[in-house]
């Protein structure tokens, strides 16, 4: 029988396996978030308050352009009511945890993106026409500088209040919140502008609703994770 010399001299010459492990530095310290994550009441309270704030702009803007003559007649009323109802709905569905605090889900989130701007666009169908003549160019420029405007404020607080409030799928979160904070704002020019022109209230009017979801959906992208 061979010797226990003879059986282990030659294992100082077995290559080690894992020697290009001690070879790698050491993994980097994950730092600590700069500041503490909020609270659900607390974020939950801030977003009504930015939701509360982004409306009184929305109102103030509105009334330092000049509410329209008929604002009070109800085909111009009511779809406004409708419009500014339907914001408020969704952002609830789109904020407000589901069972277990779990958040609402992508498809449903998929589903808004979706449903805001191919629902505006069926209402301008269903109640604009095409102005013959054309709407001049200076018109088309006064309300997407005016959406501008009136969106600004809101579409900043969202993407301030929200900053690392999601825990999944941020983009299309982002997507969704800016495209109802988009909707609102379409209530806002609704107030002040009278042109029924279909080319007119698709495009120029529309323009915060596509602006906000593609914003949304960069905002949430960068900053929006937990």
């Amino acid at each position: 029988m061979a010797n226990e010399r003879d059986l282990l001299s030659g294992i100082e010459d077995i290559p080690d396996p894992a020697a290009h492990l001690v070879a790698r530095p050491p993994p980097a310290l994950a730092a600590a978030p700069p500041e503490p994550s909020l609270t659900r009441p607390a974020r939950e309270r801030r977003a009504l308050i930015a939701s509360l704030v982004g409306l009184a702009w929305i109102l103030i803007f509105s009334w330092i352009e000049g509410f329209r003559d008929d604002l009070g007649s109800p085909g111009v009323a009511v779809p406004l009511a409708v419009g500014a109802a339907l914001s408020g709905l969704g952002l609830l569905l789109a904020l407000r945890p589901r069972a277990r605090g779990l958040p609402a889900g992508v498809r449903a989130l998929q589903a808004l993106v979706a449903a805001v701007p191919v629902g505006f666009l069926a209402a301008a169908v269903a109640m604009s026409r095409v102005a013959d003549p054309p709407v001049p160019l200076e018109l088309h420029l006064r309300c997407i500088a005016s959406a501008i405007g009136t969106g600004l404020v809101p579409f900043a607080l969202a993407a301030l209040v929200l900053r690392r409030s999601f825990l999944s799928a941020p983009a299309w979160r982002g997507a969704a919140i800016g495209a109802l904070c988009g909707l609102g704002v379409v209530v806002g020019l609704g107030t002040h502008c009278e042109l029924d022109d279909l080319i007119h209230v698709a495009l120029a009017h529309g323009l915060p609703i596509a602006a906000g979801a593609l914003l949304g959906a960069a905002a949430g992208a960068m900053r929006g994770r937990a």
